[in-house]
C-alpha cells in the first residue's frame, strides 16, 4: 500500500460512513487517506490489537458495481496464490457487499516511484538491488500461475528506505526491500487472452509493445515492465518519454529508449530485455544471470580528453616560458622529454629598421567539402503502424477520453508526493480487434460469409415454392438484422460514455419495439424497387423462354430468378450497410464459436436440402399461400397463350 500519511485525519474519515461501519463492526481505527486509484481509496488504521495496517475500499461511484467488487475480488484471489515476502499480505477481505474492502499489511516507506521522483535516478547498483529481488519475485509470482499485468513504479513500495538508502549506496549497509503492493488487474495464466472486458489494460510507459499486437497478456509483459520500471529507477526518466499513449506504444515499438547516462553495461542489458520482439529478448533466468554479473563501473567513452597544465597563472606566461625555455618567477618549468614536443621559439621582429612591418596576408587554406551523407541500413523489422481509435458513434472526432484521476502518496513525515503523471494512468489501449468480445466502441461486424450465402440460397430456393412466403422472410429477416445493428451500436455508444451495469441494455430493450417498426419500414422501401427490378427480370424470363421453347417454364424458375435479382440488390445497394452488418452480427450471435458455426452450417443444409426436395417433388409448381387469391404468374403471362 502506500506510504506514510499526516498524523491522523479523523473529520475527513468521517464523511465516509463505511469508515464508521469499519471502527464499530470490525474494530479498525482509521488514521487517515494514503493513496487513492482509479477503483479504490486507500487508508492508513490500526486493527483491533493496535497494528498498523493498510483498507483498501472501491470508490462511491463505482461500489455499488458487481463488476468492480468481482475485479477487487480477483486481485485478492490473485494476491492470496502467492506466498512471498516481498509481496503484500492480505489481512483481511470482505467482497459481497457494497461496502467492499480489503486489508493487507501496512509497509513504510516511499513507492519506487515517488522515490525517483524525489531524488532522481538511483544509483547502479541500488538498480541492479532492486532488479534481482523483484526478478526474484516476478519468477513466484508466475510459479503460481499468475500474470500481474501492471507491473510498474506506483505499484512497488520500498520498505523502510530512508533518505541515506535513496540518496547513495553503501556496500556494507541495509539493502533496498522491494514490495509488489497491486495486483489490481493480475489474471490466472490461463486466462491471458482478455475476452471478457474486451479492454487491454495497463500503464503505457510499461505496457509491453506485443501486448498491443495481440491482445495476449503473458509472462513476457510482466519481464518486459520489470526491465522498463529498471530503466526507470536507473535515469528517473520514463523508458520512452511521455504524451499520448499511441506515442508511447510507437517509441516502444521502434526501440527508441531512453537510457543516458546509465552505464554501458547496463544500457546493453535495458535495451536487449526490452526489445519489441519478444523472441529476440533473452529468457528471464539468462536476464537475471546477465544482471547480476554487470560490470557497473564502465560507462560510454566520452571521446579525447585535453589535459590541461596544473600550476600555471595564465596561459600566455605558460607559453612565454615554453618559447624562451627560461622560467616564470616562482614558476618551475616542467622539463620536456621529447624533442619533437618542444614548442618552438617565435623570432623576434626588429622593430629599429623600420618603425612599422607591413602585415603578410595569412594564406587562405581551403576547407575541404562535407561528404556526402551516408544512408543507414534499414536495422529490424519496418515499423507497424498502429491502429486508429476510432471515435464513439455520435461523439466528435477530437473527443478526449477519460482521465482517471491521479494517484497520490505521503510519506513518514508528513510530505506529500508528486501526483502520478497524467501518461501514468491506466490506459485503454486498442488491441486487435476480436470478434467475439464487445468493445467500447463499435467494432466491425463478425463476418461469416458461408453462413449468409447458404441463407440467401435458402430464401431463392423457398421463393421457387412459396413466393410471397419467401418475401415475408426476406423483409422479416432485414427488420431483424437493421433492429439488431441499431441496438449494438446504441449500446455501444452508451458504453463509451461511460454507462455501465445493465443500464444500456435495458434502455436498449426498450427502444428496440420502435427501431422494429421503423427498420420494417425501412427495409420495405430499400427492397421495393429490387423487388419490382427482379419482377421484371423473372417475366422476361418466363416470356423468352415460352416463346424460344415454344413451352412454358416451371412457375418456380421465374419466381426464384426475381427473388435473386430482389435480395442481390438489396444487400449490396443504397442503404445496405446496416443490414449486411446486423445480419453477420445475428450469424455471430447464433454461431460464436466452430462448433455452434457447425451446428448452424448443418441446419442451414438441412432445410436448403428440403426446400429444394419440395421443388423438384412439386416439378415447379408454387403455392401462392398467404394470398392463394392473389396476383399469380398465369394471370399475366399472355404470351403463354
Amino acid at each position: 500500500m502506500a506510504g506514510m500519511p499526516p498524523p491522523r485525519t479523523p473529520r475527513r474519515a468521517a464523511r465516509d460512513p463505511r469508515l464508521t461501519a469499519l471502527a464499530e463492526e470490525s474494530g479498525y481505527e482509521i488514521l487517515g487517506q494514503i493513496g487513492t486509484g482509479g477503483m479504490g481509496i486507500v487508508y492508513r488504521a490500526h486493527d483491533a490489537d493496535g497494528n498498523d495496517v493498510a483498507i483498501k475500499l472501491l470508490r462511491h461511484e463505482i461500489s455499488d458495481d458487481a463488476r468492480a467488487r468481482e475485479r477487487l475480488a480477483r486481485e485478492v484471489t490473485a494476491q492470496k496464490l502467492v506466498r512471498n515476502d516481498s509481496i503484500v499480505r492480505i489481512l483481511d477481505a470482505e467482497l459481497d457487499s457494497p461496502e467492499a474492502f480489503v486489508v493487507t499489511e501496512f509497509i513504510p516507506g516511499p513507492t519506487l516511484e515517488d522515490a525517483v521522483r524525489t531524488h532522481g535516478g538511483l544509483h547502479p547498483e541500488a538498480v541492479r538491488e532492486i532488479g534481482l529481488a523483484m526478478g526474484e519475485t516476478l519468477r513466484a509470482i508466475h510459479d503460481a500461475g499468475v500474470i500481474h499485468r501492471d507491473l510498474k513504479p506506483s505499484n512497488v513500495m520500498l520498505r523502510g528506505a530512508t533518505e541515506a538508502d535513496l540518496a547513495g549506496f553503501d556496500p556494507g549497509g541495509d539493502r533496498l526491500d522491494p514490495v509488489i503492493i497491486d495486483f489490481g488487474i493480475a489474471i490466472a495464466a490461463e486466462e491471458s487472452r482478455l475476452t471478457s472486458t474486451g479492454l487491454v489494460m495497463g500503464t503505457a510507459a510499461y505496457l509491453d509493445p506485443e501486448v498491443i499486437r495481440t491482445d495476449h497478456s503473458g509472462e513476457a509483459g510482466d519481464w518486459w515492465a520489470w526491465a522498463a520500471l529498471l530503466a526507470f529507477a536507473a535515469t528517473g526518466r520514463e523508458p520512452y518519454g511521455s504524451g499520448r499513449a499511441d506515442l508511447v506504444f510507437l517509441r516502444a515499438e521502434r526501440g527508441e529508449l531512453d537510457i543516458d547516462g546509465v552505464p554501458s553495461e547496463l544500457a546493453q542489458w535495458l535495451r536487449s530485455a526490452l526489445r519489441s520482439d519478444p523472441a529476440q529478448r533473452p529468457e528471464p533466468a539468462q536476464q537475471l544471470e546477465q544482471l547480476a554479473g554487470l560490470d557497473l563501473t564502465r560507462y560510454a567513452d566520452p571521446g579525447d580528453t585535453e589535459l590541461l597544465q596544473a600550476g600555471a597563472a595564465d596561459s600566455s606566461q605558460q607559453t612565454a616560458v615554453q618559447n624562451t625555455g627560461g622560467q616564470e618567477p616562482g614558476t618551475t618549468a616542467e622539463p620536456v622529454q621529447d624533442e619533437a614536443e618542444r614548442t618552438a621559439a617565435l623570432p623576434v621582429n626588429d622593430t629599429s629598421a623600420s618603425s612599422e612591418q607591413p602585415t603578410e596576408a595569412l594564406p587562405r587554406i581551403a576547407t575541404p567539402p562535407e561528404p556526402a551523407t551516408e544512408a543507414l541500413p534499414v536495422t529490424g523489422a519496418p515499423t507497424m503502424a498502429l491502429p486508429v481509435v476510432p471515435p464513439p458513434h455520435g461523439a466528435e472526432p477530437s473527443a478526449a477520453p477519460p482521465v482517471q484521476a491521479p494517484v497520490q502518496y505521503s510519506y513518514d513525515d508528513g510530505r506529500q508526493a508528486a501526483p502520478r503523471p497524467q501518461h501514468e494512468q491506466a490506459m485503454v489501449a486498442p488491441p486487435q480487434w476480436d470478434p467475439h468480445r464487445p468493445g467500447p466502441w463499435p467494432q466491425p461486424a463478425p463476418r461469416r460469409p458461408l453462413l449468409v450465402w447458404l441463407g440467401h440460397l435458402l430464401i431463392v430456393s423457398l421463393a421457387a415454392v412459396a413466393p410471397y412466403m419467401s418475401l415475408a422472410v426476406l423483409l422479416m429477416l432485414g427488420a431483424m438484422a437493421r433492429t439488431w445493428e441499431r441496438t449494438h451500436r446504441s449500446v455501444s455508444a452508451q458504453r463509451m460514455r461511460g454507462s455501465t451495469g445493465a443500464g444500456p441494455s435495458w434502455r436498449a430493450g426498450l427502444a428496440s419495439p420502435f427501431r422494429a417498426m421503423v427498420a420494417l419500414l425501412e427495409i420495405t422501401l430499400q427492397a421495393l424497387l429490387p423487388l419490382i427490378l427482379g419482377a421484371l427480370v423473372g417475366i422476361a424470363f418466363d416470356a423468352g423462354w415460352t416463346l424460344l421453347r415454344g413451352i412454358a417454364p416451371p412457375d418456380g424458375a421465374a419466381f426464384a430468378l426475381a427473388m435473386a435479382i430482389t435480395l442481390l440488390i438489396t444487400w449490396v445497394g443504397l442503404g445496405s450497410a446496416t443490414t449486411r452488418n446486423g445480419a453477420h452480427r445475428m450469424l455471430d450471435a447464433a454461431a460464436p464459436d466452430r462448433l455452434w458455426g457447425a451446428v448452424v452450417l448443418v441446419l442451414l443444409l438441412l432445410l436448403l436440402g428440403a426446400v429444394i426436395t419440395t421443388v423438384l417433388a412439386r416439378e415447379g409448381m408454387v403455392d401462392y399461400f398467404p394470398f392463394p387469391r392473389g396476383p399469380r404468374l398465369d394471370d399475366i403471362a399472355v404470351w403463354r397463350g
